[in-house]
């Protein structure tokens, strides 16, 4: 009977979850012939790195969207329920509209509060989901929006073309990219995390 594989091997160690030491030691038991064994382990780590480098690429694979801006006339603060004019940065309402998926993101200014709030495919229930976002934030926003922003992003993760599109419409601060996987304007480039829940 023929023996497996170098590649067999590596396969259905790999499938078993095993790391590159585990897989090794698998090997010296299996495999007699320090020769053979020595292929097998380069064989690994090129196997081993090569999956590595699938999964980053896969984390910074291209994202684009459309981000729908409301700029609000506020700053406030949800867990202490205050409200002020917006001295330096303003509390924003927002929309992230990717291919496959929409959110609604709303930043409280005073403490870098922020909730965003999956929306599925909006695309499947509104034809214009841009529109809807704008005419959402006019609605509810009407009284406290200093402007409505639209914007494009063709691919998140190339920073140049982030910045054009930050500058095009004179906005300062960053395009930050959430593991959820939505995008957003944070206006000072502070430190935004949920700190509360919407009630």
């Amino acid at each position: 009977m023929e023996p497996p594989s170098a590649l067999e091997i590596c396969s259905h160690l790999k499938a078993r979850g095993l790391g590159t030491l585990a897989m090794t030691r698998q090997l010296h038991r299996a495999v007699p012939g320090r020769r053979y064994v020595m292929r097998l382990i380069a064989l690994i780590t090129i196997l081993v790195a090569y999956t590595h480098m699938n999964t980053a690429a896969q984390s910074t694979s291209v994202m684009r969207g459309t981000l729908v801006i409301g700029i609000l006339t506020i700053e406030s603060s949800y867990a202490q329920n205050t409200e002020l004019p917006a001295r330096g940065v303003p509390d924003t309402l927002q929309f992230w509209i990717g291919p496959d998926k929409a959110w609604r993101i709303r930043t409280y200014a005073t403490d870098h509060d922020i909730h965003p709030h999956s929306l599925g495919d909006l695309g499947k229930v509104k034809d214009r989901p841009a529109e809807f976002a704008r005419d959402h934030i006019k609605k509810h926003y009407g009284d406290v929006l200093a402007l409505t922003l639209v914007l494009e992003f063709p691919e998140t993760s190339d920073p140049n073309a982030v910045r054009r599109v930050l500058a095009q419409h004179n906005l300062k601060g960053s395009l930050e990219v959430a593991k959820s996987g939505f995008a957003f304007w944070n206006p000072d480039d502070g430190h935004y995390q949920s700190k509360t829940t919407p009630r």
